[in-house]
């Protein structure tokens, strides 16, 4: 269901953002390919073939969402935008005014097509728990993945959209939903995103979008 390319602009889907978890990372299909939470809700929404953009991308912070992921949709106006990064951030180091002023790019950028957008919180991986991790190391990544939740959580209040937090996945922390390596989902992990995702989603669906304002007109 997923696709690289639309031109139409009168396409009207489900546009996803994000890093590995967004792509589907370690939820493998019959024929090999990753499924993935977001093919899974698109599933559950019943879209039609071709009404999912995935744009995500492997090891992607915040800005390589801007940069990269960012432009390849600017000219259409979907229904539904789904953001899922951060992980990355936490990991390996961000600075909040930037990562804030790209959360508004893309907020900025779903409101002005009328669409559904959904951010979801960065949760506390497996890998947290795990002694490969230096206790330091660990600290200063759990403040990150909080710093980055409060931001995301900002920046979807200023724009209207929808903050996904983790007190609406409680189960999401659940190694069981975890694959070996501790930070991607497993199966049964993109599964219970899925499932927790239709609730807020579905009603992207269930109306016509407003018409794209004038970016000089009124906002």
């Amino acid at each position: 269901m997923t696709t690289n390319t639309i031109t139409d602009i009168t396409w009207r889907g489900m546009v996803v953002f994000g890093d590995s978890v967004a792509q589907g990372c370690d939820d493998p299909g019959p024929d090999g390919a990753w499924i993935g939470w977001a093919e899974r809700l698109a599933g559950r929404l019943e879209l039609p073939p071709g009404h999912v953009l995935n744009v995500a991308g492997r090891g992607a912070k915040l800005a390589d969402v801007v940069r990269d992921q960012l432009p390849v949709v600017r000219h259409l106006r979907p229904r539904l935008v789904m953001l899922n990064c951060g992980m990355n951030d936490a990991l390996h180091g961000f600075e909040q005014p930037a990562f804030a002023d790209g959360l508004a790019e893309i907020f900025g950028w779903a409101r002005e097509t009328g669409a559904t957008a959904i951010a979801a919180a960065v949760p506390v991986a497996p890998l947290m728990d795990r002694s490969i991790m230096s206790e330091f190391r660990k600290r200063r990544t759990l403040q990150r993945v909080q710093d980055i939740n409060e931001e995301l959580s900002r920046g979807a209040r200023a724009f209207g959209a929808t903050f996904l937090g983790n007190d609406a996945m409680p189960e999401v922390t659940d190694p069981a939903l975890w694959s070996s390596d501790g930070i991607h989902l497993n199966s049964a992990g993109h599964a219970y995103v899925a499932k927790v995702a239709d609730h807020f989603a579905r009603r992207a669906f269930m109306t016509e979008p407003p018409a794209r304002r004038d970016r000089l007109g009124q906002r």
